[in-house]
């Protein structure tokens, strides 16, 4: 079984604050022994870590007449704003398989931390903190403008100008709903993370956007985009005893899944109080001082999306709901009215996406499951895989379990890379339930 696999190093070099040094790890004076790359939907930028080994001449001065040599940390030299270039190649996958921070300059990686964890008289031993581009830019940049219209094509303004993405490196769901704000001086993922939870997807009525940095691009997409989308292409496949259920699909088991953890399987009283199953959400519009409810309950509404199964609302909750009690947490809201115009017109109203929303985020981590697998560069938060997992049965032919099988969300990995091995850890997530609205006016 190939559980670990060595991925390649077609570059690793690290330029200077100012830009006027750089050293490269094929001159032999550093080497790469951890590398660690992380996605998640859950962050609008890239992260990471490397720890390097340098000798003592590492790197020359370019700031010494008689450019002597020492440590990399003291003479390149290290520190917070540095530039990390590289580019490494896997054997798995067929169709990204590489992570290429070298050639585009908007995809290079910035130090912000930089830690001497070692140090003797011939070595020293140092872990950087990097994160991408946009990330930077993010702490650098203020928004002031005023934006009205379609929220979608204020946040692909942000993106273009403010933060300077080009156009094909962004991936956007188009809204239905619009919303008239101003920047106050905010940096720019303050603004698209308070846009995110008042979006609405133009296709369907379920609120809810992710905003997210991968290798390939930068999201803004609703949760339901996520959940219908088409699944990788190759499925993975776990089984922990010798004999298995499950045929693998690749001869040298590229897809096996190395190891699983449930991290988190419904849990009932935290999915009550967070409101998952049922809400009371109160809305009072101070232009004419009268308040509106919306109620929100669980039941099998076919618009509402799903990567699961949808299980059946548990015993003592329907009971609940027969004896007449409909809702487990109420939210209360004010009315946006009159925000830029003459007229008393509610702004982006939240009875589109308030009620709603918290329900989604919620529901769609309702399942949780840690997984490792051989080093695969064509993965990316927030696609969707399959994995399949052997029944806990002595009668195999039965076929893969069928509870814990299916589709999932990847919500965050990381490509973890040292000399002779690589893995990329997982964090799936999927849903199983639907949404039902009455209004009571």
């Amino acid at each position: 079984m190939l559980e670990a696999q060595e991925v390649k190093y077609e570059e690793f070099k690290i330029i200077s604050q100012d830009g006027s040094n750089a050293v490269d790890a094929y001159s032999g004076k550093f080497r790469v022994i951890r590398f660690n790359y992380y996605e998640t939907i859950l962050s609008p930028y890239i992260t990471g870590n490397v720890t390097i080994v340098s000798t003592t001449d590492a790197a020359v001065s370019t700031e010494d007449n008689q450019q002597r040599s020492g440590s990399l940390y003291n003479f390149l030299p290290l520190s917070a704003g540095c530039v990390i270039t590289a580019k490494f190649r896997a054997g798995v996958g067929n169709e990204t398989n590489f992570l290429d921070f070298s050639t585009d300059p908007f995809k290079r990686l910035y130090v912000t931390e930089v830690s001497v964890i070692n140090k003797s008289p011939t070595s020293e031993t140092i872990v950087l903190k990097f994160i991408s581009r946009i990330g930077w830019l993010n702490e650098t940049t203020r928004i002031t403008k005023h934006y009205k219209g379609k929220i979608t094509d204020s946040v692909q303004k942000i993106l273009k100008e403010v933060l300077t993405i080009d156009q094909n490196k962004i991936d956007i769901d188009p809204s239905a709903n619009s919303y008239s704000f101003t920047g106050m001086n905010k940096r720019p993922f303050d603004i698209l993370f308070m846009l995110a939870k008042a979006t609405v997807p133009s296709s369907v009525s379920n609120p809810g956007y992710f905003i997210y940095e991968t290798k390939s691009k930068f999201h803004y997409v609703s949760a339901d985009r996520l959940l219908k989308q088409q699944k990788y292409g190759n499925d993975y496949n776990y089984n922990g005893a010798v004999q298995s259920s499950v045929e693998l699909k690749d001869s040298s088991n590229n897809f096996k899944v190395l190891s699983l953890t449930t991290t988190k399987d419904q849990s009932l009283l935290s999915q009550i109080r967070s409101g998952v199953y049922a809400t009371k959400n109160i809305f009072f519009n101070p232009s004419n001082l009268q308040f509106k409810e919306i109620d929100i309950s669980v039941v099998n509404d076919p618009e509402f999306s799903s990567v699961a199964k949808k299980p059946k609302l548990p015993g003592i909750l329907a009971s609940d709901f027969n004896a007449g009690k409909r809702y487990h947490r109420v939210q209360t809201a004010i009315l946006d009215v009159g925000a830029d115009e003459a007229n008393l017109g509610i702004n982006n109203s939240p009875e589109l996406y308030y009620a709603a929303g918290t329900t989604r985020y919620n529901v769609m981590f309702s399942q949780s499951h840690s997984i490792s697998v051989p080093c695969n560069l064509d993965l990316e938060a927030g696609r969707k895989i399959k994995m399949n997992v052997e029944s806990t049965s002595t009668k195999k032919e039965q076929g893969v379990d069928e509870r814990q099988s299916g589709e999932y969300i990847i919500k965050s990995l990381c490509h973890h890379f040292e000399p002779n091995k690589s893995v990329t850890s997982i964090v799936l997530v999927r849903d199983s339930y639907g949404l039902h609205f009455t209004k009571n006016t």
